[in-house]
């Protein structure tokens, strides 16, 4: 009976063992489900931008969509999407911008929508760095807008850049408290390469911030919209959209938040980061 015994602790063990080694290897295709997946196509959206191409620090040319605000004291909205999409899936979000006389540029990560190289933190930050870089060099004025995986891209760049203005749409504390709760038999905070880090450093972003998601997100828990709001400072606001999940924010309530927020701000000299 105790050989058995420990026969089953053993397997169990190693069933543990090859489990963990999983995760482990496995965590990049987990944040970034769609890396190196053909981009989606999005007929208007792209007969209403214009596709350029933007360098990394590190040497990637990637291929983003933009479009001039409709008047130079517009500012322009840097898009910055999911993981499980790419920047065509924020396009309902951009052609009503430009509708509204903002400047879009819809950012691209490295390895999605047809880019080179693989996704990784650092080099999403990098990207978002060059999707700065070019807007800002046509637009004094310029806001961020990071939905899920894109908020932490945001956050970050929020927190180095100067912007006119910080958008999160179902943004997480991080990476980490995200897969904690997913895994909760793994010691993921040990495992884990991309953190992602929000609640450490939207502290430091000093422009105004509307954070907004579904009460029902089942992706993101809504705690972490809270938190995220509690820890930043200044100019902030939190909108909570009733029954709206983690896909549906924007059509359910979301737009009309975002729509005031950048009607509200005030001129770029009085709200840019110093």
């Amino acid at each position: 009976m105790r050989e058995i015994l420990w026969i089953l602790l053993l397997a169990i063990a190693l069933i543990y063992t090859v489990a963990l080694a999983g995760l482990y290897w496995l965590q990049g295709r987990l944040v970034y489900p769609l890396e190196q997946i053909e981009a989606f196509k999005n007929a208007e959206l792209e007969a209403r931008t214009e596709a350029v191409s933007i360098r990394t620090a590190d040497g990637l040319d990637l291929t983003v969509r933009y479009q001039a605000p409709g008047n130079k004291a517009a500012p322009t909205i840097i898009l910055f999407h999911g993981n499980g999409e790419d920047l065509a899936q924020r396009g309902h979000i951009a052609l009503e911008m430009i509708e509204a006389g903002y400047g879009v540029l819809l950012a691209e990560y490295r390895g999605y929508g047809g880019n080179p190289g693989r996704p990784h933190e650092a080099g999403l930050y990098a990207d978002a760095r060059a999707a700065h870089a070019y807007a800002s060099a046509r637009s004094s004025n310029v806001v961020l807008h990071g939905y899920s995986l894109g908020s932490g891209v945001a956050v970050q760049l929020a927190s180095e850049a100067k912007i006119h203005a910080l958008m999160l749409e179902a943004p997480f504390t991080s990476i980490v408290d995200v897969a904690a709760k997913r895994f909760r038999l793994f010691p993921v905070r040990l495992l884990a390469r991309d953190r992602y880090e929000s609640l450490s450093k939207i502290a430091s972003v000093r422009a105004p911030i509307l954070i907004y998601g579904g009460t029902k997100d089942g992706v993101i828990p809504p705690a972490h919209f809270r938190r995220l709001f509690d820890a930043a400072r200044g100019n902030k606001h939190l909108a909570l959209i009733e029954d709206a999940d983690h896909l549906d924010v924007w059509t359910k309530g979301g737009r009309e938040h975002v729509m005031q927020f950048l009607a509200s701000l005030q001129p770029a000299r009085d709200t840019l980061q110093a």
